[in-house]
């Protein structure tokens, strides 16, 4: 699988699984837990957890029913939303952080993806690039002489991760096409000229010069896909053949 990535790595996630399923995330928030930034910590979590269910028996089985692979999908996010939750001290009257995240499991030629908050997907296709996620995000608009200028202040995240027990998903899957591209960002494309710009990107392979703060990443389908938590090109769950060949000579001499 072919990567790009522009801005932030950080704020990224792109992981082999076994049975050739991909993952591809990105994530950004407020706060901290622990003193480490949000994201940082939303992003191990998901590693961890989903690397969990990949080392499990019926990982490959899971991924041959699509509601079971969008079920698994949601079930690890809700794992992920009441880990940061715990850890961050969040309680009713008082939210210490929030993660907004935007999650691709690629399964052959599917895509399933699961949104919350105010990071965006989109799916670049024929050279026209499709909004996959809305924005779960709210700007105060303050009126000015009878006009009305947005306001300075960040926006406030109607959901996102870590802010209460309980989360509220938006989930949905597609085809991928071989020429097709996933594009994972930080903040939406909200204006023509962002989405004619990122669409050049896809095109001419040359990140736009209008990507401000942006991180992107853009995700293009082949054999292998770069781990970067690890460095390293990594199959989660896939075991040793060493390993396998010890435990079968271990078995015939015991036996």
């Amino acid at each position: 699988m072919d990567v790009t990535i522009s801005g932030d790595p950080r704020r990224t996630l792109c992981v082999a699984l076994h049975g050739g399923a991909r993952m591809l995330a990105m994530c950004d928030g407020f706060g901290t837990v622990d003193g480490e930034p949000i994201a940082q910590t939303t992003l191990r979590a998901l590693h961890s957890a989903m690397g969990a269910r990949a080392r499990g028996a019926r990982f490959s089985n899971t991924l041959s029913r699509p509601k079971s692979v969008a079920s698994m999908l949601i079930s690890t996010l809700a794992g992920v939303n009441a880990y940061l939750y715990r850890r961050s001290a969040s309680h009713d009257d008082y939210v210490t952080c929030g993660a907004s995240m935007s999650v691709i499991l690629l399964v052959g030629n599917r895509a399933y993806l699961a949104h919350v908050g105010n990071t965006a997907a989109y799916l670049s296709r024929s050279g026209y690039m499709i909004s996959l996620t809305k924005d779960d995000s709210f700007v105060f608009d303050v009126p000015t002489g009878g006009a009305v200028a947005v306001s300075a202040h960040p926006p406030v995240l109607m959901r996102a991760l870590g802010t209460a027990p309980q989360v509220e998903l938006s989930v949905c899957n597609f085809r991928v096409a071989g020429d097709d591209a996933v594009v994972l960002s930080n903040k939406r494309f909200s204006g023509f000229e962002d989405r004619r710009a990122l669409s050049g990107w896809m095109l001419h392979g040359r990140p736009p010069v209008d990507l401000g703060d942006r991180t992107v990443l853009v995700s293009r389908p082949g054999p292998a896909v770069q781990d970067n938590t690890a460095g390293s090109i990594r199959a989660l769950g896939a075991r040793p053949l060493g390993a396998g060949i010890i435990m079968f000579l271990l078995f015939m001499l015991l036996a």
